[in-house]
């Protein structure tokens, strides 16, 4: 008698092994999928509240923009307003010291 011998088991064998590699596969792309959506989640909050951040200093200065201190002070910086009777004096090494330090 011929004893028949079981392929079965072997392919079995394999079916499994390949199904493992398939799902860890798998696993390890929707980690890496998950980590990246980590990352941009992250980066969205930062950048939440940099503008939150950023709301808050603009809501101060809009409060402020009626005051008489903050209009002298845009007057004076921005515009270059003075006020009667004032002299402003300009060193004038100031500037070539500024000019010599960026190479002019």
């Amino acid at each position: 008698m011929k004893v028949k011998r079981r392929r079965f088991p072997l392919a079995l064998a394999i079916i499994i092994i390949g199904s493992v590699l398939f799902g860890s596969v798998k696993i390890g792309k929707s980690i890496s999928l998950r980590n990246q959506k980590l990352e941009i989640i992250s980066a969205n909050n930062r950048e939440i509240s940099n503008l939150k951040l950023e709301i808050d200093n603009l809501n101060s200065e809009l409060e402020n923009s009626s005051s008489t201190d903050f209009i002298e002070k845009v007057a004076r910086e921005d515009l270059g307003m003075v006020k009667p009777r004032e002299v402003i004096y300009v060193d004038k090494n100031k500037d070539k010291t500024t000019n010599t330090d960026k190479g002019i």
